[in-house]
């Protein structure tokens, strides 16, 4: 009898299986014709495993199932599962697939493309960088219609990260004219090295938000009353969206309140981060165009897609299974989880079209 896990529970059926004299290992006719996962587990249940583990641990997985459904799979079972599929993720071409499938919206006028990262702890290495990339469409009014989201763990240099955000932005661009191209990030200086080389001829913004934040600790430093520092803070945090010589009238306010302040580092430091970013701070045009001026989106995905599920307590991860169930979790946040699991069903039975 073979025994084999579907989302019925696990089903036992008479099997053949055959051996010839010469042969090392034996021939199982009903498990060629099956194909299930690790001859045990069902496509089916597959995908609820790893849907599943997007948003749970192993062990929750399995108290979940003891509870709530037929199957029963064990911790092993789930991580065997699980590891399956992730070789799939990383050694196929899925990705290039799913994005012929895809369409861009025709009332897309923007594109937009942004980076960032965030710490997690990685086993014998301690706490290290995973980078989210996200790229976005908006219409003619500024709104956000789709977001492709991509996570990698901790890699020298992003190399695998940048190369995914290409990609889409490519498949993107073939398919669709868009009006802006836009590239939006905080103000690392290696992420708008790496924009300025691949795509020059971009829209480039640095974050309005994070230069509020320097604009606040500049208030801060400026006065010693924090209702003075408050005042000044909104005045040019307003001046900066609604004039258009807004970055340039910033700037000599700090250069002057930096004359008549007691000489400080920090000042030093803000002042040459608001000089360093100033061509990219025109946010009275860009929203003059409704062109996006905030990174809220691909932080977001450091929170969504990376922190809520890689960040649980007393979490530590290896490279390859932290990649897995990242690869998984923006398939299901960009809306690709369907045209995934049929190309996958479909790379272990041809016969059957998608």
């Amino acid at each position: 009898m073979g025994r084999y896990l579907t989302l019925l529970g696990e089903i036992s059926l008479k099997r053949g299986i055959y051996q010839s004299n010469k042969a090392k290992h034996s021939i199982c006719p009903l498990e060629q014709k099956l194909r299930f996962i690790n001859d045990y587990v069902s496509f089916a249940a597959a995908e609820y495993i790893c849907y599943s583990m997007t948003s749970m641990t192993p062990r929750e997985l399995v108290r979940h199932c003891e509870k709530w459904t037929l199957m029963k799979p064990s911790e092993g079972t789930v991580k065997r599962v699980l590891d399956y599929v992730g070789q799939f993720l990383e050694a196929s071409d899925f990705l290039d697939k799913v994005r012929s499938k895809q369409t861009v919206s025709e009332k897309a006028v923007t594109l937009a493309m942004s980076m960032d990262s965030t710490s997690i702890l990685i086993k014998r290495e301690g706490w290290q960088h995973a980078v989210a990339a996200t790229v976005s469409t908006y219409d003619s009014q500024g709104d956000r219609l789709d977001t492709v989201y991509i996570g990698r763990m901790p890699e020298k240099g992003k190399t695998q990260a940048k190369r995914l955000l290409e990609k889409e932005v490519e498949a993107m661009m073939v398919k669709h004219d868009f009006k802006h191209i836009v590239c939006i990030a905080d103000g690392a200086r290696e992420l708008w090295q790496y924009f300025r080389r691949k795509y020059p001829n971009a829209t480039h913004v640095v974050d309005f938000f994070h230069v509020c934040e320097h604009l606040s600790h500049l208030a801060q430093l400026f006065f010693q009353d924090p209702s003075d520092a408050e005042v000044w803070y909104k005045k040019y945090r307003t001046l900066l969206k609604e004039d258009p010589d807004g970055a340039s009238k910033l700037i000599r306010a700090a250069r002057y309140r930096r004359s008549i302040t007691k000489r400080n580092p920090e000042i030093e430091v803000e002042i040459k981060y608001l000089q360093h970013n100033r061509k990219r701070m025109n946010y009275f045009q860009l929203r003059q165009h409704h062109l996006p001026i905030g990174s809220g989106v691909v932080e977001a995905a450091c929170k969504n897609l990376i922190g809520a599920r890689m960040k649980k307590s007393g979490m530590r991860w290896t490279s390859e299974g932290g990649q897995t169930v990242l690869t998984l979790r923006s398939l299901i946040l960009s809306n690709r989880w369907e045209f995934f699991w049929a190309y996958f069903i479909s790379r272990h039975f041809p016969e059957i079209q998608t």
